[in-house]
């Protein structure tokens, strides 16, 4: 293997376990934005530091992200590691939340890792060219646009299905923001500074900015269990899907089995809870007796 793109993986790997582990972090302490004004009181002061700890971890993501889109020929590559880094929110939750992590999700970490490896394993360097065109991006921008906000209409219409229409935009305005993070790094000519002040790395931080958003209005519909699979499902399948429309980009077959097997695997290891028996609020409130006994 190339040994930039090896490099552009293992980024890879760092920055969705950053984002992962950043999100498990925003969700133990979601609870403390219902305070409202009394955000940064005395008591309320610790917990609100732990969320915001998470919402930097998220932010650090993105840098990652487009250094490690930098190095490799197409987005897809970056977005099939997104299962690597529930492997570290896994651990995350094993050692600092002391939740249970038992065969199940053992046994999807093992199909994460070979999906990972087999998809990875087939990707062939320098196959691509990421040449977009901003019209065409911003286009697709509109459209993704529309749509979510005609969901979010129809469920606030009938009151329900909101935790999953917010987590799947929030999934794919990541995926999103991961193509504008490949246009941004097209040029390896640039400088890392040059990427970072470029238009294209400025929408593609707005987008993502969207995506926390939707995230964190999702934690309140809804449970971990039902908004982590599908945030990270819609991560990996969008910018594949985008790939082969904008870079007219066609993966190996067997490429698009890992992704499946990857997918799979978010599923298994992010409802393990629920077959457990643990459910979301027991959850929360492990986590914060660990918090208010750090």
């Amino acid at each position: 293997m190339d040994p930039s793109l090896l490099t552009g993986i293992i980024i890879g790997c760092l920055a969705s376990t950053t984002m992962n582990v950043g999100k498990g972090i925003q969700k133990m302490k979601v609870h403390v934005l219902k305070t409202g004004r009394k955000i940064t009181a005395p008591e309320n002061r610790k917990d609100f530091s732990i969320w915001l700890l998470g919402v930097c971890m998220t932010g650090a993501a993105g840098f990652l992200f487009t250094q490690a889109m930098k190095m490799t020929p197409n987005p897809s590559v970056i977005s099939s590691l997104n299962g690597i880094g529930l492997i570290g929110l896994a651990l995350f939750s094993m050692f600092v939340l002391k939740e249970k992590v038992g065969l199940r999700e053992w046994f999807a970490v093992l199909m994460i890792i070979s999906g990972t490896a087999l998809f990875q394993y087939f990707n062939k360097s320098g196959e691509a060219t990421s040449e977009y065109t901003m019209g065409m991006l911003l286009i697709v921008l509109a459209a993704v646009t529309v749509i979510s906000a005609g969901l979010i209409i129809v469920t606030r219409m009938l009151n329900r299905g909101q935790a999953y229409v917010f987590a799947g935009i929030a999934g794919t305005c990541l995926g999103v923001m991961m193509i504008f993070f490949d246009m941004a790094s097209a040029d390896n000519t640039k400088s890392f500074a040059q990427i970072v002040f470029s238009l294209p790395f400025f929408i593609g931080f707005m987008i993502g900015n969207g995506a926390f958003l939707m995230t964190n209005l999702a934690f309140f519909h809804g449970t971990g269990i039902v908004i982590v699979p599908t945030v990270n499902s819609v991560l990996i399948i969008v910018p594949m899907i985008m790939e082969i429309f904008l870079l007219k980009v066609v993966l190996n077959p067997i490429q698009y089995v890992g992704a499946a097997i990857i997918i799979v695997g978010v599923i298994l290891i992010t409802t393990g809870a629920e077959k457990n028996g643990e459910r979301d609020g027991t959850n929360e409130q492990h986590a914060g007796n660990a918090a208010r006994t750090a």
